[in-house]
C-alpha cells in the first residue's frame, strides 16, 4: 500500500506541473470561494469538444499570462461547463464559449463579454474594467513593422524591394492572413533587399491615404528604383502565392519554408562554361575553359562566380571531387548546427556543383 500511495502522489505532482498555466480552473467546489470576493474575474465557460473553444484556448492563455503579475487583483479563469452543467445553468450559459465578467464582491448577474476574441480586444477589456496594465509577452516577428516615421526610409529605399500590408487590428481577414504573412517574412529573412513589412493603417492614416488604402488588408509592392511605382498585390493569400510573386519581382529563388531552389546562385553564362568544361577532353581544352571562366567570373556581379573556377581547378586534381563535396555539404546542411546564412551559402555551392555532373570529367591523372 505504501508503494501505491507514493506512486499516486508522484503522479499527482507530475500532473500538476504538466498542466500548470495562469488560467485558473474553476469547479463547483472552488467557484464561490474565488469568484465575487476581493478580485475581479473573467470566466470562460467552455466545452472540451467545442471547436471555437479550442481556437480561443491559446489566446486565453496568453491573456492570463499578460495579467499573471496581478493575480491579487484579477482572475482569468475557466469552467468546463459540459462537465459542470449546474454552474453553466446557474449563470445562463447557453453556448460555448461564453465569457462572463464578475466585479469585486458581486457574484450574481455577471456581465457577458461580447467583444472580439483576439488578444488585443480581451486585454483592452480587462484593462478598462480593472485599471491594471497588462504585461504582454510580444512574440518576436520577422515582419518589419512600419510607422509614419520609418515608412519612407524602408519602403521607399531605392536599393530595396518591399512588400507592405496595410492592416487594421480589428480586421478579421488581416488576422487570418497574419500567420501566413509571418511565414513569408521568415522565408525572406535572409534576403536583405526584399523586405516583408506591414503597417497599422488606423494609426498611420496619412501614409494609408497617400497610397489610397480603402480596405483591409491592402497589400502593395514597392520595387527598387529611384522613382518607385507601386504595384497592387492581387494574388492569392497562400505562402506559395506570395513566394511566387516575390521571386518574380525581387529576382529571388525562395521556396516554401525559406529554402533555396536549384536555380539559386547559378549564373547562366558560367553554367554553360561548366558544361563545356565537362565535355573537354585534352588538358589544353580544360585549361582554355578555365581561363575563359576566370575572365567571365571577374566580370560577373555574382559573389559565387569564382566558385565555378575553384570547382574546375579541384576537379583537375580530384576525380571524385564533385560527389564528395556535394555529400560533405549536404551532411553539414542537414546537421542543424549552422546558421541560415550558411545554409544558403552551402545550398548555392551544391547547385553550382550539380552542373559538373553532366559528363564524366577527364582529370589531370587520366590524361
Amino acid at each position: 500500500m505504501k508503494l501505491s500511495f507514493l506512486t499516486i502522489l508522484l503522479l499527482l505532482i507530475v500532473s500538476c506541473f504538466a498542466s500548470e498555466n495562469n488560467v485558473l480552473d474553476l469547479t463547483p467546489t472552488n467557484f464561490d470561494q474565488l469568484v465575487g470576493k476581493d478580485k475581479f474575474a473573467l470566466v470562460e465557460f467552455f466545452a472540451p469538444w467545442c471547436g471555437h473553444c479550442k481556437k480561443l484556448a491559446p489566446v486565453y492563455e496568453q491573456l492570463a499570462d499578460s495579467f499573471s503579475h496581478a493575480k491579487d487583483q484579477v482572475i482569468i479563469a475557466k469552467v468546463d461547463a459540459d462537465n459542470h452543467k449546474d454552474l453553466g445553468n446557474r449563470f445562463g450559459v447557453g453556448g460555448y464559449p461564453t465569457l462572463k465578467w464578475f466585479n469585486k464582491g458581486v457574484i450574481d448577474n455577471p456581465d457577458e463579454y461580447d467583444k472580439g476574441r483576439d488578444l488585443e480586444s480581451l486585454i483592452s477589456f480587462v484593462e478598462e474594467k480593472t485599471g491594471v496594465r497588462s504585461r504582454v509577452k510580444k512574440p518576436t516577428s520577422s515582419v518589419t513593422e512600419l510607422t509614419s516615421r520609418n515608412f519612407d526610409e524602408i519602403a521607399l529605399d531605392p536599393k530595396k524591394n518591399a512588400l507592405v500590408e496595410f492592416y487594421a487590428p480589428w480586421c478579421g481577414h488581416c488576422k487570418n492572413l497574419a500567420p501566413t504573412y509571418e511565414k513569408v517574412a521568415q522565408d525572406y529573412a535572409q534576403e536583405s533587399d526584399c523586405i516583408v513589412a506591414n503597417m497599422d493603417a488606423t494609426k498611420n492614416e496619412p501614409v494609408a491615404k497617400r497610397y489610397d488604402v480603402r480596405g483591409f488588408p491592402t497589400i502593395k509592392f514597392f520595387p527598387k528604383g529611384e522613382n518607385k511605382t507601386t504595384i497592387d498585390y492581387q494574388g492569392g493569400r497562400t505562402e506559395q502565392d506570395f513566394i511566387d510573386f516575390l521571386n518574380k519581382n525581387c529576382g529571388t529563388h525562395r521556396l516554401v519554408g525559406g529554402g533555396l531552389s536549384e536555380e539559386a546562385g547559378r549564373v547562366p553564362e558560367l553554367d554553360a562554361l561548366a558544361v563545356k568544361f565537362t565535355n573537354a577532353i585534352t588538358q589544353k581544352e580544360i585549361d582554355l575553359v578555365i581561363t575563359e571562366t576566370k575572365d567571365a567570373a571577374e566580370k560577373s556581379d555574382s559573389k559565387f562566380a569564382l566558385y565555378y573556377v575553384k570547382v574546375m581547378e579541384k576537379i583537375k586534381d580530384k576525380n571524385n571531387y564533385v560527389d564528395n563535396e556535394i555529400a560533405r555539404l549536404d551532411k553539414i546542411i542537414k546537421s542543424g548546427t549552422i546558421s541560415a546564412s550558411k545554409i544558403d551559402d552551402f545550398t548555392i555551392r551544391k547547385n553550382i556543383l550539380t552542373n559538373f555532373h553532366k559528363n564524366k570529367v577527364i582529370t589531370h591523372q587520366d590524361l
